[in-house]
């Protein structure tokens, strides 16, 4: 090993940070992305020294299409070595709230781009503004081909633990890249230290190291590029012979490559615990589009293995750059200006018509396989599963028949056996619709084909009952559970599990809590938030459901302006969630809203992309995905939901925030005017579902599957076909998954081989398997699996 250098050499590097959106919209940011590129170039062709470093392949693509003679420039630049990429991403995205597979993916296109269009694989991870990293990254780095990372926060004040600024960053699978944390600023505009000092006091961190250090310089955040006066210090220092050079991230890793360096294992955080929960419409949607996109290719691969239909590469990498530019820090962190989030909804909501478009052709393919009908004259249906485990649960369908003749059908199976069903409100709906619930099991990668037909034992099928309201007895009980409802705040008072006699709460849950938030956009220098405040007040309960399948109630509360509405479903059967569909009319203005769920526990793990990760019950605000396991003082509960991200958790008690109303943009320091007139977050409606899963049998797989359900609901479609020969159930992929988590399933890139991707999230190795061959995937680990007829190869994210 090397040993501590005496005159350690300062690697330069110059660059200029652009956000394509921020406190502009992304016209703004394309124009700037030019205008920065050409001050480099100009650079460049002023002298001979100078090396400029660029990342993110969205802005080169805009280059390609905007300004062709500028990207011959850059094109030029990066053969003789003095334009530098790096990154390898479509974006500088947010480290937190994308999942797994749109990091992975952010490298597959971002770095088959660069690979395209210069000749070069990018090895350099780069992503210096995002507020903070999964400690899953590292495992998703090394999958994708990175060697090495760059990024700057959380900073020495927020995270006080990493024993140096170069170290060797681990995650729980033992998956390491070598990272090195900006010091200062990646940029030397006006609000950042002068060039001179920097250089100073980067000589200085140099020298106490006792190896090379990056010193980073040039213009940044609206773009700009390194100036003249910077080339100029710079040239005048390296001709004194002070110990600097022009460089670039990939020079200086490998001139530390032989070094000695500490160990990190885990998370980086907290630089802004406030981007997790505002924005959240523009939130849900990130969430939902990802869902789609991702059921939308495990259909269309199917449909290609089944059928040979045409699978729509082009199509998919559209939606997913569109959705991958959407989910840039400042973007999908929710901290930008009011313009630039209408305009990603807007986006997203374009991703997720694309992805349903997609899903509904390879329906329609999968569906003509399927032998024809039984009856002609039943309402005959397919249910089809697109995730990689059986679905178990409970459905609704809204079938087409004459609203006549309903009560007299029942439902069918492919074997002509009766499934029991209710039907229910179809509130919301079109007057007249019959929407009906039913509990059904449908294999992984598989269907099921149903038919509504004619009731010869001239049974009735149990109704709804819709609109009587509850002032009484607020309780609500099915063969499996015991509700009831807080007559003062609406919130769940008590919620037994009937067959061990245990309450889930040991106070009341799911209750609404409007806590007063005073900070910036960001939540700069806290990390934490209140976590009392003030309740919400009942307004009413009305019962809605209460047949065999499954009983509900509508809870309505009000606080203020603001009113959130709650759909209590509580189904017949143990082991199937209870769900909680709210509706949340926000009216506040620099607060936020909690829901507390008070399960006794002492442990919290939660989703993270392609991982999970325990937390201490601290009170911290943390950022999460999908799903809470809670566990420990005779707890074990897991929370799922459909929208949301921001989580804290004490005394036994898990907090969703839900909604946060900062003025947009808001960044301390700078005071708000009390006579001025703002915009504030998170105004109006919005809707979002939790799912409560309670039992022993819970584990992060399990709760795993259920969230990959709830998100990638079965697809029901009338059954049209005519042509098929296959039987009314069966499975299109049959696979051995045991207790892996299958993520993603795609056509690759460059061939038609079947693309799996999978998560082990449990302590042992595990099996994936296909016609009796099987390969072991590592704990905590991610893998992608290559099926070439019914040959089953080890792959990569980069699926080479």
């Amino acid at each position: 090993m090397a040993q501590p250098d005496a005159n350690p050499l300062l690697h330069m590097i110059g660059n200029a940070h652009l956000d394509p959106v921020w406190l502009w919209r992304w016209q703004e940011g394309c124009a700037e992305a030019i205008g920065t590129c050409w001050a480099a170039i100009d650079r460049l062709e002023e002298g001979d020294g100078f090396v400029f470093t660029k990342g993110e392949a969205l802005i080169y693509d805009w280059i390609e299409s905007y300004a062709p003679d500028l990207f011959e420039r850059i094109r030029h630049y990066v053969a003789n070595g003095r334009w530098v990429i790096v990154n390898g991403w479509w974006i500088q995205p947010d480290c937190n709230v994308p999942n797994g597979e749109s990091v992975v993916r952010q490298a597959l296109y971002g770095k088959r781009y660069f690979a395209d269009r210069f000749g070069v694989d990018v090895t350099v991870g780069y992503n210096v503004d995002s507020f903070g990293h999964a400690g899953s990254f590292p495992m998703l780095l090394r999958h994708t081909g990175f060697e090495s990372y760059v990024f700057m926060r959380p900073g020495p004040h927020e995270k006080k633990d990493i024993p140096a600024e170069l170290f060797q960053w681990f995650s729980p699978d033992g998956s390491s890249v070598t990272a090195f944390r900006i010091q200062d600023a990646y940029n030397t505009s006006n609000r950042s230290t002068p060039l001179p000092e920097k250089i100073d006091q980067h000589f200085v961190q140099a020298e106490a190291a006792g190896h090379p250090f990056m010193c980073f310089y040039g213009v940044g955040n609206h773009g700009g590029a390194p100036t003249i006066e910077n080339i100029d210090e710079i040239t005048r220092r390296i001709a004194e012979g002070q110990p600097l050079a022009w460089s670039d991230p990939s020079s200086f890793f490998a001139a530390c490559a032989d070094r000695d360096l500490p160990s990190v294992t885990g998370e980086l955080q907290f630089h802004a615990i406030g981007c997790y929960a505002v924005a959240s419409n523009l939130k849900a949607l990130n969430r939902r589009a990802e869902a789609a996109l991702e059921q939308a290719e495990t259909a269309a691969a199917l449909a290609f293995r089944t059928t040979g239909s045409p699978y729509d590469r082009q199509g998919f990498a559209t939606l997913w750059q569109s959705l991958l530019f959407n989910q840039f820090h400042d973007t999908l962190g929710g901290t930008s200006i009011a313009a630039a989030c209408v305009d990603s909804e807007r986006d997203l909501h374009g991703v997720i018509a694309g992805a349903q478009a997609l899903l509904n052709g390879a329906v329609r393919q999968l569906d003509r396989t399927i032998s024809p009908a039984i009856d002609s004259t039943d309402a005959t249906f397919v249910v089809m599963n697109f995730t990689g485990g059986e679905f178990n649960g409970l459905i609704e369908v809204e079938p087409w028949v004459d609203k006549d003749l309903v009560s007299r059908r029942v439902v069918l199976d492919e074997t002509g056996s009766v499934i029991a069903h209710q039907h229910i409100s179809a509130a919301g709906r079109a007057p007249g619709l019959q929407r009906v619930v039913m509990p059904l099991t449908i294999p992984a990668f598989g269907y099921r084909t149903l038919r509504f037909a004619v009731d010869l034992n001239g049974q009735i099928a149990p109704a709804a009952i819709a609109g009587r309201t509850m002032s009484d007895d607020l309780v609500l009980e099915t063969p499996a559970w015991r509700l009831e409802i807080d007559r003062a705040t609406g919130a769940i008072a008590s919620l037994v599990d009937k067959a061990s006699g245990k309450s889930v709460f040991v106070s009341a849950g799911h209750r609404a809590i409007v806590v007063d938030d005073p900070t910036d956009t960001w939540s700069h220098g806290v990390d934490r938030f209140g976590l009392t405040g003030r309740d919400f007040v009942l307004d009413r309960v009305t019962l809605i459901e209460d047949g065999l399948v499954r009983k509900g109630l509508v809870v309505r509360a009000s606080n203020g302006r603001s009113t959130i509405q709650t759909t209590i479903l509580i189904p017949a059967h143990a082991g199937l969630p209870i769900e909680m569909r709210v509706r949340l009319d926000w009216q506040e203005e620099r607060k936020l809203l909690r829901l507390a769920y008070p399960f006794a526990a002492d442990r919290f793990t939660y989703e993270v992309p392609a991982g999970a990760v325990e937390r201490p019950a601290d009170g911290r605000e943390v950022p999460a995905l999908r799903w809470v396991l809670a566990e420990g003082g005779g707890a074990r509960a897991a929370l799922i939901n459909d929208a949301k991200y921001s989580y804290a958790a004490k005394d036994g008690t898990l907090y969703i925030t839900t909604v946060r109303s900062p003025v947009f943009a808001h960044h301390d320091p700078v005071q708000l005017a009390p006579q001025s007139h703002y915009a504030f977050m998170d105004q109006g409606p919005q809707e979002f579902t939790l799912r409560l899963l309670a039992g022993d049998h819970l584990d992060t797989e399990a709760v795993t599957g259920a969230a990959e359900q709830m998100v990638k609901p079965p697809v029901d479609t009338p059954h049209v076909g005519r042509g098929g020969k296959a039987a009314h159930s069966g499975q299109w992929l049959r696979a051995t998954t045991g207790s892996l988590s299958p993520t993603s399933l795609k056509l690759a890139e460059d061939s038609d081989a079947l693309m799996v991707r999978l998560l082990n999230l449990g302590h042992l190795p595990a099996q994936f398997g296909i016609t009796g061959q099987t390969l072991s995937i590592a704990p905590f680990a991610i893998a992608t699996m290559r099926i070439e007829g019914e040959i089953l190869t080890l792959s990569d994210g980069l699926e080479r």
